[in-house]
């Protein structure tokens, strides 16, 4: 087959809808359908909505398919084709890309729009319109009617409000009704905190894990972790901190597949009060120049350690010294020997720097995105130029009974404010000038959008969960 006769290859509605019979879930195409949406949206409701032959049972050549176009481990590029040609020895097939999905091919691959994929990244979509995924949610939702007669009058009126768009449900509902799947209706979750033990936070990563291996994203506040270097008096050592282990939550999100292209999404937040609160916010900066700015700039004493620390210098090696010199050599030289103004000034900046600056784990905690919980006390301090207090509950000198009432109830209280009006000691790590956290917190932000801000105090004040007893104790993706 040509390209030029693969172009005109369009969706055979008679053979999919003999493909469709096989499917119970997925109703047919009928010729009042008309809503496929365009551009990103129709993109996003086959790839992530639409109800597809995942085993592969009806694929055959001229059928329409998403598939992954660019394969980045990262950031992989999905598109929409039509299958040209299968290999089901070598489970790969070959795939006209619509031309609106080509400007990520490169070489030949650009120029003629065919590429080879493996089958694995290869979906068969057979609801391509809006109508199809409307009928099964309607299905899906008027399923728990008792009597048939209800569950029609249920479907009718589910099915007209969503096709009209008058009401659009959450991705997961759009994905999960009627499919039969043992997926989850929400798309958002917010975690109780985690309980300070190994056993804690082996049970959260669990739970983290189940969610969204079900399509969900999670909400986490690690302020109830211990800080790095506390004594974890059972084991007879010390804590790697609250952010190692965020980082440990975090990388769920690239382990975790949810189904084609859509990978999980974490929050993950803390205190503004945690000791650990300086490594959490400086541990996503990837920018060598701004914790540089840092480390000249800030006066306290513990960012600076803290943008050290993640600052990594790799110095020149005696033959690149050499050649730069060399390039710097020709700087007053008639035409620069070739060399452009620019690569000289290069040259002369790695000399005078003396090597090359990047970060350490430039991967740390790249699974979620961060935001730190404001309290009133803080800001309040931060208007009065005050110095603010990093604090915890002072597990290193807790008696046998005191470790068992930490352990039977710090994680459902979550806030060393309240811990202390509870009469349990507290432990001061250090003081920090509030203005110098906040300007740190800002100075990252700018430069890495992260971390974001969650003011925890206000949340709860106003939101309406107090009247059933419950408090906010983070956000999610969504919510953030």
């Amino acid at each position: 087959m040509t390209v030029a006769s693969s172009e005109k290859m369009k969706i055979n509605i008679e053979k999919l809808n003999e493909d469709i019979r096989l499917f119970p879930q997925v109703h047919p195409i009928t010729a009042d359908m008309k809503i496929t949406h365009k551009g990103v949206s129709r993109l996003v409701m086959l790839d992530r909505y639409s109800f597809k032959d995942t085993e592969k049972l009806t694929l055959g050549v001229g059928d329409f398919v998403v598939l992954t176009i660019k394969e980045d481990p990262k950031f992989p590029a999905r598109g929409l084709g039509f299958i040209v040609d299968i290999d089901w020895e070598t489970k790969k097939a070959k795939v006209l890309v619509e031309e609106e999905y080509r400007h990520v091919l490169e070489g030949e691959e650009a120029e003629t729009g065919i590429v080879v994929r493996s089958l694995d990244i290869i979906d068969k979509p057979l609801e391509i319109f809006y109508e199809q995924i409307a009928k099964r949610n309607a299905t899906g939702l008027a399923a728990v009617e008792k009597t048939e007669e209800k569950r029609k009058e249920w479907f009718e009126k589910f099915y007209q409000e969503l096709v009209s768009l008058n009401f659009v449900p959450a991705g997961r509902v759009l994905y999960g009704a009627g499919s039969g799947k043992d997926v989850t209706y929400f798309n958002c979750y917010v975690m109780p905190y985690i309980k300070d033990s190994r056993e804690g936070i082996s049970e959260h990563r669990k739970q983290v894990m189940e969610i969204m291996s079900r399509g969900g994203g999670v909400g986490t506040n690690g302020s109830t972790l211990r800080p790095r270097n506390t004594l974890a008096r059972g084991v007879n050592g010390k804590s790697s901190g609250s952010v190692s282990w965020l980082d440990d939550i975090a990388k769920l999100t690239h382990l975790v597949e949810q189904g084609g292209s859509r990978r999980g999404a974490q929050m993950i937040m803390l205190a503004d009060w945690h000791p650990d609160i300086i490594e959490f916010i400086v541990s996503k900066m990837q920018n060598p120049r701004i914790l540089r700015y840092l480390i000249e700039n800030m006066e306290d004493e513990g960012i600076k350690k803290a943008a050290q620390d993640k600052l990594k210098f790799t110095p020149l090696t005696e033959r690149e010294r050499a050649m730069y010199q060399a390039i710097v050599n020709f700087k007053n030289v008639p035409g620069h020997g070739g060399f452009s103004e620019e690569i000289i000034k290069e040259a002369e900046e790695k000399l005078r720097t003396g090597g090359t600056y990047t970060v350490h784990n430039p991967d740390f905690l790249t699974g979620a995105n961060i935001s730190v919980c404001l309290t009133k006390e803080f800001m309040e301090a931060v208007e009065k130029d005050e110095e603010y207090e990093l604090r915890f509950p002072d597990v290193e000198t807790y008696s046998e009974e005191e470790m068992r009432i930490y352990n039977e109830k710090w994680h459902e209280v979550g806030d060393v404010r309240e811990w202390e009006k509870m009469g349990y000691r507290v432990r001061v790590y250090r003081k920090i000038r509030a203005r110098e956290l906040w300007k740190l917190i800002n100075i990252c932000a700018t430069y890495s959008a992260e971390p974001g801000i969650f003011f925890i105090d206000n949340a709860n004040e106003m939101t309406n969960a107090r009247a059933y007893g419950q408090k906010v104790v983070a956000t999610n993706p969504c919510g953030e």
